[in-house]
């Protein structure tokens, strides 16, 4: 009976040894398979992803392989945050304060902020302008990750406008401070706007930027939200009135009128100008009114409307009639990458991609790829970048379920692929 015992005895403890020892195999395999992975950047999107379905996204022509998802800014309280991402002509990227010189294998902590609208000339030139951006209109930097827009303010002329505008030689390492002077004319004497999104140059080597502005003592168009184009030819010191680009809405599909606009101008001398109409913020889980659907919401927020987009083909002079390209959507944002792919991020309800090869009228694939609970302070506003050839960065807020605001900045790597029949 002893012997009997100390048998069974002896095969668990046989047992044991070979369940820890295969474990302990099993995990150095793992650890090793993990410091491969790791041993390239992010932006080196793992070949492996395209053979697994659900990081896979087409339709005839395109694909999109999802990538890593990673952590940039840690969490902390914050209201209405946004993400915001500047790839620098040396690769280095920025998301707020956090610059990766590895494809975003390593974020540092700096001391300079270049935010959504930043612009760098090519090389050898480098300088790189940028409004401020943050909470102070008179250039006090705010590190935390808000949804930052760049301000301006009236002079005592009709029509002058100035704000706070920073200058860099070198990738933004280091910044200096400027004043641009907005000219518009003196009938918008009084009218409230926000500098948006990003500066481009066109073919003729000057810079273009959009204003989203409206007057809130005016008629109801004049209440409603227009994008306008403010043109630079002194590299950003001074900026004129050049053009309106939309600023009327058909009454079943008024929502809040046209603003939060973003440029992108084409090698063939065509820009593109896609522009948000409305906030569905009635829709989001943790509105302050989400439980009071006859709430009556300023300038329609409770209302769907699209993301519509104008061309205009003579420098931004004159616009198309603004059409839809979405269902809904928040803070658009795009670029155009090395193969030629458009990419359009938007957000609200839910963070979304759309893609466009050789300006085609059909869009797709359209991909959601973040859905969370949405805090009473809004969110969904996401900024992409090309990091490396066709690969995208698309950089958003991510809010703690538990504790509406407390948000962390993340970046989720997305690789473009043209299919050729």
């Amino acid at each position: 009976m002893n012997f009997y015992k100390f048998s069974k005895l002896s095969v668990f403890l046989y047992l044991v040894i070979i369940c820890f020892s295969t474990t302990d195999l099993l995990a150095q395999k793992q650890q090793a398979e993990e410091s491969a992975s790791t041993s390239k950047p992010p932006s080196d999107v793992n070949p492996e992803f395209e053979k697994i379905k659900s990081r896979v996204s087409y339709v005839p022509g395109i694909k999109v392989i999802r990538g890593e998802t990673h952590v940039i800014v840690p969490e902390q309280e914050v209201n209405c945050p946004a993400g915001s991402i500047f790839t620098f002509n040396n690769g280095d990227i920025q998301v707020l304060n956090r610059r990766s010189s590895d494809g975003g294998k390593t974020w540092k902590q700096v001391n300079n902020y270049f935010g959504t609208t930043t612009y760098q000339y090519p090389e050898p030139d480098g300088e790189v302008v940028s409004f401020h951006q943050g909470t102070d209109s008179f250039g006090k930097e705010s590190y935390f990750p808000e949804k930052q827009e760049a301000f301006w303010w009236e002079t005592d002329q009709k029509g002058i406008f100035e704000a706070v505008f920073f200058r860099s030689k070198d990738n933004g390492l280091n910044k200096v401070k400027d004043l641009a002077t907005i000219i518009l004319p003196e009938s918008f004497s009084g009218w409230k706007g926000i500098l948006c999104r990003k500066i481009v140059q066109i073919n003729d080597g000057s810079l273009l930027m959009t204003i989203y502005i409206r007057n809130p003592k005016g008629g109801i168009n004049e209440q409603l939200f227009r994008d306008i184009v403010i043109h630079s030819s002194d590299r950003g010191k001074t900026w004129n009135y050049l053009s309106t680009i939309a600023f009327d809405m058909a009454p079943s599909q008024l929502g809040e009128g046209f603003n939060e606009a973003t440029l992108l101008a084409l090698p063939d001398g065509k820009i593109h100008c896609y522009m948000r109409s409305g906030a569905s913020c009635q829709a989001s889980l943790g509105s302050d009114n989400n439980n009071d659907s006859d709430a009556k919401m300023p300038f329609g927020l409770g209302k769907q409307t699209p993301i519509y987009k104008s061309v205009s083909v003579d420098g931004g002079k004159h616009w198309s009639s603004p059409s839809p390209i979405t269902t809904h959507g928040v803070f658009p944002d795009v670029v155009q990458l090395e193969n030629g792919v458009i990419v359009m991020s938007y957000g609200r309800p839910g963070n979304w991609l759309t893609f466009n090869n050789n300006e085609s009228i059909n869009w797709g694939p359209v991909i959601p790829f973040y859905n969370d609970l949405y805090p009473p302070d809004c969110s969904n506003y996401i900024s992409i970048s090309e990091v490396a050839p066709n690969v995208l960065l698309a950089v958003y807020p991510r809010t703690n379920p538990n504790d509406h605001w407390q948000s962390e900045l993340v970046g989720t790597y997305f690789k473009i692929k043209v299919m050729t029949e």
